[in-house]
């Protein structure tokens, strides 16, 4: 019976074909995945960050001004304790690539542009835009940030924006979320 490390060096050795690759640089290989997985080659510090936070209900567009930084009060998730759902604001506890998304659903003949701010500066732009039908359109964005301990990241209202409200509740949900890649 093969253990498991033998199993592993057969797979990979089956799976590459004949490449020369002896056993100890099969088993450095091996290891040093195992590290990545644990967490202690890509975050540095090993300490995890991740958050994600959504609006509880809808956001009528009558309250928005341009550049008015969204504030998602439900947090779920709050590892770190980066968001901060007063301000609305993720304050980076440490340095290191980050993983942010947004979701945002305009609904009846609305829309808005969303921006992803870090320090002041756009770094990416969504557009939820319903504005000529009646039903939902969303929006998500996926952005990878090189954070340094202190920065802020926020979404906010873009220059543009009309009708009647963004969505969130049971069918639909706005939502910022974030974490820690290494």
């Amino acid at each position: 019976m093969l253990k498991p490390l033998s199993f592993i060096l057969l797979f990979v050795y089956l799976a590459y074909g004949n490449e020369s690759c002896d056993r100890k640089e099969m088993e450095d290989t091996i290891c040093s995945l195992c590290g990545q997985r644990k967490g202690n080659h890509l975050t540095g510090s090993g300490k995890q960050v991740a958050f994600y936070a959504s609006m509880s209900s809808n956001v009528q567009i009558k309250t928005f001004s341009k550049y008015k930084i969204f504030v998602y009060d439900r947090v779920e998730t709050n590892i770190g304790n980066g968001y901060d759902a007063k301000s609305g604001k993720f304050i980076a506890p440490e340095s290191g690539v980050y993983v942010i998304h947004t979701t945002t659903v305009a609904f009846d003949r609305s829309y808005s542009i969303i921006e992803i701010v870090q320090n002041g500066v756009i770094r990416d732009v969504g557009l939820a835009d319903a504005y000529n039908h009646s039903d939902r359109a969303s929006s998500s964005t996926l952005t990878i940030l090189n954070l340094k301990k202190g920065d802020v990241v926020n979404t906010r209202v873009g220059s543009s924006y009309g009708g009647h409200y963004l969505e969130s509740n049971t069918w639909a949900r706005m939502s910022f979320s974030g974490f820690k890649l290494m």
